[in-house]
């Protein structure tokens, strides 16, 4: 008897199978008109048929149980709670199937819900940061936190730590792409931040299998899911060569705003920023020259987090309020599933309610109702007071 997976199994499966990537699994979905399960009990001649499928990929996958364990990532992944989410899956992050070639899937630990603003940034740069690097890339981050900009980075050394800092300093949404398996912190060092970012509403995202090393192939794919996922792009060290610049490439071959943050003229770190400002980014002294810019298009609705409550969140504020974009409640949802508008509606007398209500009036699934009262909070439309209830908090 063939091997009948759900949709999102066969996405997991053909995730990690080497040789099959982005571009083959998309042929697959076209060919079983969106059915990937039918790959696992469709005939060789069959498979073969389909272009960008090499004998080789097409052995894998009527092989697959040689190179993949799902069983066993499936444990994994619900003992560390991580969710997979394919790219047909709503909760994938819409911005990123803009990209050509997205990812098969995704794997997730944290809030799943922040990866579907539009308003993030993303920050990147050389591992041997200097001084005023780091201190430049944790002042930009906290500062765009402050206005309701997440910020996306690759928690390597350097740069990207430091920009991962800021946003947490700034109360701010930080999301965290990994080069490697999400069961791997790398750099080890960053295990406290890949928790914090993780407890402060953030999430860490990682497109490779459970214990995936990783190489010098896993970086690059890693860093077009930074670009990818980021409005815009900013450069803040790096050296003519490597990995930021790939990020700035890939990231302008999407159609995304590229930022470099200007050095010294005799630092070698500078030569990549200066280069990328000769070739047409916009040059940045602060994260204001970046909200500026991209606050001049139309960008939708922030869903980083409420600030908290102390002094200097509330100063965070009033001080970066004139960077908030005009957005009607109807704008907001519709970047939300339709299962939320669904939700909101039953708030339109002005009631409190608590989840059990939601599901009394709406018939929707528990789990249903939690993740996107979830959603509907982090987007500023709803807000969940200390008894439990739900008001609402837009108009």
């Amino acid at each position: 008897m063939k091997f009948s997976p759900t949709q999102a199994q066969a996405a997991l499966i053909l995730n990690a199978l080497s040789g099959v990537g982005p571009v083959a699994c998309a042929k697959i979905y076209a060919a079983f008109d969106g059915d990937l399960a039918a790959a696992f009990s469709a005939p060789e001649k069959e498979l073969a048929r389909i272009s960008e499928l090499g004998r080789a990929a097409v052995e894998k996958i009527l092989n697959w149980k040689r190179f993949f364990d799902l069983k066993k990532e499936e444990e994994k992944m619900a003992k560390s709670g991580v969710e997979f989410v394919p790219f047909f899956d709503a909760k994938f992050p819409k911005i990123l199937l803009e990209i050509p070639n997205p990812p098969i899937g995704i794997y997730v630990r944290g809030n799943v819900a922040a990866l579907q603003t539009r308003r993030a940034i993303g920050i990147v740069g050389t591992r041997k940061a200097s001084l005023y690097g780091t201190t430049q890339a944790t002042k930009i981050g906290k500062e765009l936190a402050l206005s309701r900009w997440a910020v996306v980075s690759g928690l390597a050394r350097g740069i990207d730590t430091a920009a991962h800092v800021g946003t947490l300093e700034g109360n701010g949404v930080a999301i965290a792409v990994l080069g490697c398996g999400i069961d791997i912190v790398y750099p080890p060092e960053n295990a406290a931040l890949y928790r914090r970012i993780i407890e402060t509403g953030g999430a860490v995202v990682s497109e490779f299998p459970f214990g995936k090393v990783a190489d010098k192939r896993s970086f690059p794919q890693r860093n077009r899911i930074i670009a990818g996922l980021g409005a815009g792009m900013l450069v803040v060290e790096s050296d003519e060569r490597g990995g930021s610049m790939i990020s700035a490439e890939f990231a302008a071959d999407f159609g995304r705003t590229v930022f470099a943050l200007p050095g010294r003229v005799d630092q070698v770190n500078s030569r990549g920023c200066h280069r990328l400002i000769r070739e047409g980014a916009t040059l940045i002294t602060s994260a204001d020259d970046i909200i500026s810019e991209m606050e001049s298009v139309a960008i939708q609705p922030s869903l980083a987090l409420e600030f908290g409550s102390d002094n200097n969140a509330g100063a965070g504020r009033a001080e970066s309020a004139h960077h908030q974009p005009e957005t009607s409640a109807t704008t907001i949802l519709a970047t939300l599933p339709p299962e939320a508008a669904t939700i909101f509606k039953e708030f339109a007398g002005g009631d409190a309610l608590s989840p059990d209500t939601i599901s009394e009036r709406t018939n929707l699934p528990s789990g249903t109702i939690s993740s996107n009262l979830t959603l509907l909070e982090i987007s500023r439309l709803l807000a969940r007071r200390a008894d439990g209830l739900y008001e609402k908090i837009f108009n």
